[in-house]
């Protein structure tokens, strides 16, 4: 895809590109792909639409007058808004921030936990082995403290379980920034080579920054 109309951004991050831009979300639907589940109830308005903007991570092929990107485009912030757009069939153009998906920061979005610690290590021990006394690839973070398991292939299987301990509502997502008097569980954070156009990971997996929505 080729973009001539942009604005470079100026970031605290170092060598970290972004560009603010205008989208038909609509008309490119097929090659803008979710990488998180949406909520049933968004609240989407087109109020809403007019006055955010949609970030959405590219890979840049070629910066110059013009950019050119591949054709595998992966929404960051802005899922509920494209499934209204796309819903909707709105056929406008909407401000966005192209931004370099491999330069992002990809951190596991915080849940409070809403159970008994010792029951929840327990719950996590008994139903898949995770434990402080051994190392691998998956893990999940109590507060500072890692609890590893072997028993996870992938990551998607992780996050499958991260979304039932949510559903059972042993664990609630909060935002990043938001302090919180609860303990804290994360999980082992997404990389952007797990994104793919054929998954899709539950809701409130990842918090990416930088951040454009305040």
């Amino acid at each position: 895809m080729k973009v001539r109309d942009f604005q470079e951004l100026t970031l605290s991050v170092p060598n970290l590109r972004a560009y603010l831009s205008r989208l038909n979300i609509y008309k490119n639907k097929d090659i803008i792909f979710p990488h998180e589940e949406t909520a049933k109830d968004s609240h989407i308005t087109k109020d809403i639409l007019k006055n955010s903007v949609i970030v959405l991570g590219v890979t840049f092929e070629y910066i110059n007058t013009e950019l050119v990107i591949e054709n595998k485009i992966f929404i960051l912030d802005g899922h509920h808004r494209f499934k209204y757009i796309v819903d909707n069939e709105i056929d406008e153009t909407f401000e966005v921030v192209l931004i370099d998906l491999h330069g992002v920061n990809i951190e596991s979005y915080n849940c409070e936990l809403n159970v008994d610690l010792d029951f929840f290590i327990n719950k996590v021990q008994s139903e898949h082995s995770f434990s402080s006394e051994i190392k691998s690839e998956y893990l999940i973070k109590v507060n500072q403290e890692e609890y590893h398991s072997e028993s996870f292939t992938n990551i998607y299987d992780l996050y499958q379980y991260k979304k039932e301990l949510m559903l059972d509502g042993v664990i609630t997502p909060i935002p990043n920034n938001k302090d919180t008097q609860k303990i804290i569980i994360n999980f082992t954070a997404l990389k952007s080579f797990d994104f793919s156009d054929s998954t899709i990971f539950p809701y409130k997996s990842t918090w990416i920054t930088p951040r454009f929505d305040s």
